[in-house]
């Protein structure tokens, strides 16, 4: 186990401080000048806090090298927010200020070009944080360190150039590329292409796509999106600072981690029964269903963090196509006519037109004679 001091985890957690010294609050990554790796946020738990020796568990707080680990990572977002003459960081859910027991903040001291130096002082000692020297692409934080460099930090704000924040989906469907998200910054879309939506409504087979027009998308609210490319340079969405309600009613549900680090695992483990996932099927139409061990974090047993599931209502069973609100009244109406045992002889579009030659149905979904039927 890492100790590191109370100090150092507050400021971890909030890698942009440097940057909003300069440009008030907002979103930034904190970078390491000497190791180049960014700050990401693996979990919230609170592990032993020893205000006395100012030492703090700080396992939650992981180091990746190159842009490519973060660039699409909610992890790596961090909000940083003036408190008096200090900092509070924001991510994940958590702030350093909460992962401190609610007993301090972080000591922003600039180095001149662009570094700064992350510390807290206790009973006259200071202590700063640093990222370890280690070669590997994963690091750690530690309190002490025999090269300066590494205890040195950039904040970098989030921008649509060098530091952008892409969409990464994943599963191609016929009509466009398509992912999960669960984030806690509310954002607004800035490429082409990006439409978001939840889930409002569910019955066996089927779920209500709902798209969110709105300009800001609410934090916290699971999402599904799509893309017109695999590409997150080519899918950026935009952190911004907003306190609109997340959006009720939605089937999703999320999750911020995955972690299976020692004292501090934090997961949703995967429940076949009551959870389906993002996939597509034999016609490549987006459902939810069963996971594959591929889908799953950590050999196959947890959710991924920062994406959503479909919760699952008790009876029903296989896969979730996802549907527009045309389509799936159609189908209530159709399972409402049978329920009341009023159900009508005959082929019939979704929005209730008689099909006077089903023999010449074009691929889709019918109702005939009160039953759902499938033209492929």
């Amino acid at each position: 186990m890492k100790r590191v001091i109370l100090s150092a985890l507050v400021s971890i957690l909030m890698p942009t401080l440097a940057s909003a010294q300069l440009n008030g609050d907002g979103y930034y990554r904190l970078q390491n000048y000497g190791s180049s790796r960014y700050i990401t946020i693996n979990d919230d738990i609170i592990g032993k806090v020893n205000m006395s020796s100012t030492t703090a568990d700080l396992n939650n707080i992981i180091t990746w090298r190159g842009f490519d680990y973060v660039k699409s990572n909610p992890a790596s977002i961090i909000y940083v927010e003036a408190v008096g003459s200090k900092y509070n960081l924001k991510a994940q859910g958590t702030s350093i200020y909460q992962i401190a027991g609610g007993k301090t903040y972080l000591d922003i001291t600039s180095k001149g070009n662009d570094n700064y130096v992350l510390s807290v002082t206790y009973s006259g000692a200071t202590v700063r944080l640093y990222d370890n020297t280690k070669s590997a692409d994963k690091g750690y934080v530690m309190q002490s360190g025999s090269n300066s460099d590494y205890s040195y930090w950039k904040f970098l704000p989030i921008n649509t150039s060098d530091n952008y924040l892409g969409l990464q989906p994943t599963v191609q469907a016929s009509d466009g590329y398509y992912g999960t998200l669960y984030a806690d910054y509310a954002f607004k879309k800035v490429s082409d292409g990006i439409k978001i939506y939840y889930i409002d409504g569910e019955q066996e087979g089927m779920c209500r796509l709902n798209e969110i027009t709105n300009d800001v998308i609410p934090a916290a609210t699971p999402i599904i999106f799509r893309c017109s490319s695999n590409d997150p340079a080519q899918n950026m969405i935009m952190p911004v600072a907003d306190n609109s309600s997340s959006i009720s009613g939605n089937y999703l549900l999320g999750t911020y981690f995955a972690s299976t680090t020692s004292k501090h695992e934090e997961y949703i483990a995967y429940d076949a029964t009551t959870m389906r996932v993002l996939g597509v099927n034999d016609a490549n139409q987006i459902i939810f269903t069963t996971a594959k061990s591929s889908d799953l974090a950590n050999d196959g047993q947890h959710i991924p963090m920062n994406t959503c599931y479909l919760r699952v209502i008790n009876g029903y069973t296989g896969d979730f196509r996802l549907v527009n609100y045309e389509e799936y009244a159609g189908i209530e109406d159709i399972n409402a006519d049978k329920e009341i045992g009023t159900s009508k002889q005959g082929t019939f579009s979704l929005s209730g037109v008689r099909i006077n030659d089903s023999r010449q149905l074009k691929p889709g979904i019918y109702i005939q004679n009160g039953k759902k039927m499938v033209i492929k």
